[in-house]
C-alpha cells in the first residue's frame, strides 16, 4: 500500500505494515519514499526468571528494530524501552526527521493491560521535515522539567515510560513522571477545550484530564494527564499556553506520587476513533529543545 502525506507545520503520525510505502513530500517539494521492510522486538534484559512473579522489582528492557528503505537506500534503526535510552532523539535522513515510536513485535513479549499503546499496523512512526519543529509554537513545560532530561528511574517503578514494561509484563500506555503531590501542571500549548473525562466526583477511581488543540493544518492533538489532585481552572472552553492547569500526582497514585501523560494525534480528515497515540516524550523532547533555544538568546 502507498500512503501519501505532505509535510505540514505539525508532525505527521502514521502506521504502516511491512511492505507499505510512505510518500512524504518535504517542505521544499522533494518526495521521500519510505518503505517498511521488517520490524521486530526482543527482550534484551530481564530478571523475571529470578522473581516469584511479576511485580515492582521486575527489571525488563526490550529492544525494537526497524528495517526500511528511503529512496532506495536501506537503513536499520533500533531503540529500547524500559531503559534510559527510552528518551531518544529522532533520526534524520535526507531532510526527513523520523521518530520510531512502536512496532507490534513488542507485543510478542508484553501484554496490553495497562492502557492502549499497541499500533494497529506493524509499525508506528512520526515524521517531519527536518527543518521544522513538531509544531509551529514554542512549548511551555507541561510540568517542572528535570535538568538534563527525563530519567527512567523516576518513571514510577523505574520502567514506566511509554510502552515500558510495567511490572515487567504490561506495555505502559502512557509516560509516568514521579513528582510530589501538588506539583504544578501547566498547559504546554493553547487549547481549544479541556475537561475531566474521569473524576472522583463522578464516581471514578481517578481524576483524568483531557485537552484538545485543533491546528490550522487540520490535525488535532489530544493531551491527557491522570492522577490530578484538583484543577486550577474551570472545565471547558479555551486556555492559553502556560496556564496553571492543575495540582498533580495525588489521586490513585500507587506506590509513587506521579503523573501519567498521554499524547495522541488525529490526522487531518480522520475520525476521532482513528487517533494515533504517540510517545509523550516527543513533546518533552521539544520542550527541552525550546528551553535550550530560549537560554541561548
Amino acid at each position: 500500500m502507498i500512503i501519501e502525506r505532505i509535510a505540514r507545520p505539525t508532525l505527521t503520525a502514521v502506521e504502516l505494515d511491512h511492505g507499505d510505502e510512505l510518500h512524504f513530500v518535504l517542505a521544499g517539494g522533494q518526495t521521500r519514499r519510505i518503505r517498511v521492510l521488517k520490524s521486530g522486538a526482543e527482550v534484551e534484559q530481564s530478571n523475571l526468571a529470578t522473581l516469584p512473579k511479576p511485580g515492582p522489582l521486575a527489571k525488563v528492557v526490550l529492544r525494537m528494530y526497524l528495517c526500511l528503505s528511503i529512496d532506495g537506500h536501506e537503513f536499520s534503526i533500533a531503540r529500547r524501552v524500559g531503559s534510559p535510552e527510552s528518551f531518544y532523539s529522532p533520526w534524520e535522513f535526507f531532510g526527513l526527521r523520523l521518530w520510531f515510536d512502536a512496532c507490534t513485535g513488542l507485543f510478542d513479549h508484553l501484554k496490553e493491560d495497562h492502557g492502549s499503546c499497541k499500533p494497529r499496523k506493524h509499525v508506528r512512526l512520526a515524521v517531519q521535515d527536518a527543518s521544522q519543529r513538531i509544531c509551529p509554537v514554542l512549548l511551555h513545560p507541561w510540568c517542572p522539567l528535570h535538568e538534563g532530561g527525563l530519567r527512567i528511574e523516576e518513571c514510577y517503578q523505574g520502567s514506566d515510560c511509554w510502552m515500558g514494561p510495567y511490572f515487567g509484563v504490561d506495555a505502559h500506555g502512557g509516560l509516568d513522571i514521579n513528582h510530589p503531590a501538588g506539583t504544578p501542571i501547566w498547559t504546554p500549548i493553547a487549547l481549544d477545550d479541556h475537561r475531566y473525562f474521569n473524576s472522583i466526583a463522578a464516581g471514578d477511581n481517578n481524576n483524568r484530564w483531557r485537552g484538545t488543540r485543533r491546528w490550522a493544518d487540520g490535525s488535532t492533538w489530544v493531551l491527557q494527564v491522570h492522577h490530578l489532585l484538583r484543577l486550577r481552572v474551570k472545565e471547558g472552553g479555551p486556555l492559553d499556553a502556560g496556564v496553571l492547569l492543575a495540582d498533580a500526582a495525588g489521586v490513585h497514585i500507587g506506590s509513587h506520587e506521579h503523573s501519567h501523560f498521554v499524547f495522541g494525534v488525529i490526522e487531518p480528515g480522520a475520525a476521532e476513533s482513528d487517533k494515533i497515540l504517540l510517545d509523550p516524550w516527543i513533546l518533552f523532547w521539544q520542550m527541552y529543545q525550546d528551553r535550550q533555544s530560549v537560554m541561548r538568546r
